[in-house]
């Protein structure tokens, strides 16, 4: 199994590597990272490319770096033209071809750009709302902050077509010996129709620096609001979504006991991994060799995890290590795209992360 650890941490830096510069200096610039002192630095940190600002912070955000560094401009709405045919005496111009055309408004559509570089997010019917971000982030959560709770992490992504907020105790919860979590409230909106307005309770792990939902997953602690004219921020749902990251603490401190608690044979670890990566039968000619290599490659990442990742292999022969091994590979190994930061916090925000991490409990029985 040191092999296989040793395998592992040599793809790690191959990986990393395939990252562009650019993508992860808009990542040290837009992405801000709050109470270092007890989680530490994120693991896409990168000293060089953090500009003349730093974008970590050893305590809370302020909200006013926020709305500085990140929500200093709205989403507007643009009105949308569509190219026609026209004659010589009603247009507005002359195509390549010597044809004449003209420009009409799309009546019921608009276009949703940033207001200060006009990049376009989406076309949308005329129904559709922008949630601001310093409004439905900042504002509507900065009321409810005090010392106790703040401002933990906040970020753009998508070219700012989404945008995410933590609000978060100083203090790491510790669980078990070397594994602590951050129960947190997670905001975010976006202005390129990927999501709605939702304020959810989660935690993140510290040990991998992953966040998870499960604990909430069947309570429903979690607020949205559509983009449309008729949604508005039910406040007091937002207050109750608020009061549950104090209370979520005792529910993710039982569900890690619980899982910590719940003995895993080597079988069990086995049909985990052969459900949710089958082995490809290397004797299969319809199946390219690129196909069983990426395969090969994927289980025995996921096992060296589990036997010998110190993220992981502490929890060894519980559903905690197991789920450990599959959530530690999806976030730091799994994929081959050079967006992986992006994609992480995006399956966040998404619920894909807190799907995966389902199936592999499901499979377990716990």
């Amino acid at each position: 199994m040191i092999h296989l650890n040793g395998k592992l941490i040599s793809n790690t830096i191959k990986k990393e590597n395939t990252m562009s510069t650019e993508t992860y200096e808009h990542l040290n610039t837009n992405i801000l990272v709050g109470y270092t002192a007890q989680r530490g630095t994120a693991w896409h940190y990168k000293k060089e490319l953090q500009g003349a600002e730093s974008n970590h912070y050893d305590g809370a955000i302020p909200s006013e770096d926020i709305a500085r560094r990140l929500f200093n401009w709205e989403a507007v709405s643009k009105p949308l033209y569509i190219k026609v045919d026209a004659t010589i005496e009603n247009c507005d111009g002359i195509n390549d071809d010597g044809t004449p055309y003209k420009f009409i408004v799309a009546e019921n559509r608009k276009a949703i750009v940033r207001s200060d570089n006009n990049h376009l997010f989406e076309i949308f019917t005329n129904g559709y709302t922008s949630h601001q971000y310093k409004e439905w982030l900042l504002t509507n959560l900065g009321n409810m902050i005090d010392d106790d709770i703040n401002f933990g992490s906040a970020g753009l992504l998508k070219n700012g077509g989404v945008a995410f907020v933590s609000l978060e105790m100083p203090e790491n919860v510790t669980v078990l010996e070397g594994f602590e979590v951050r129960p947190h409230l997670l905001a975010t909106t976006s202005h390129n129709g990927r999501l709605a307005t939702t304020y959810k309770s989660v935690s993140t792990f510290v040990v991998c620096d992953n966040t998870h939902s499960m604990a909430m997953a069947e309570s429903g602690a979690q607020f949205k609001a559509k983009h449309s004219g008729k949604a508005g921020l039910k406040i007091q749902s937002a207050r109750e979504a608020l009061g549950l990251v104090m209370a979520v603490k005792d529910d993710i401190v039982s569900r890690i006991l619980e899982l910590s608690e719940f003995k895993v044979s080597e079988n069990d670890f086995m049909k985990v991994l052969n459900t949710i990566v089958p082995k490809i039968d290397e004797t299969d000619e319809t199946i390219s060799s690129t196909i069983k290599t990426r395969n090969s490659e994927k289980r025995n990442s996921i096992v060296g995890l589990y036997n010998s990742d110190n993220r992981v292999a502490p929890w060894k022969g519980s559903a905690l290590g197991v789920l450990q091994a599959f959530n530690t590979y999806e976030q730091h190994f799994g994929g081959r795209d050079a967006n992986r930061i992006e994609r992480n916090y995006m399956n966040t925000l998404q619920g894909v992360s807190e799907n995966k991490d389902s199936k592999v409990l499901e499979i377990l029985g716990v």
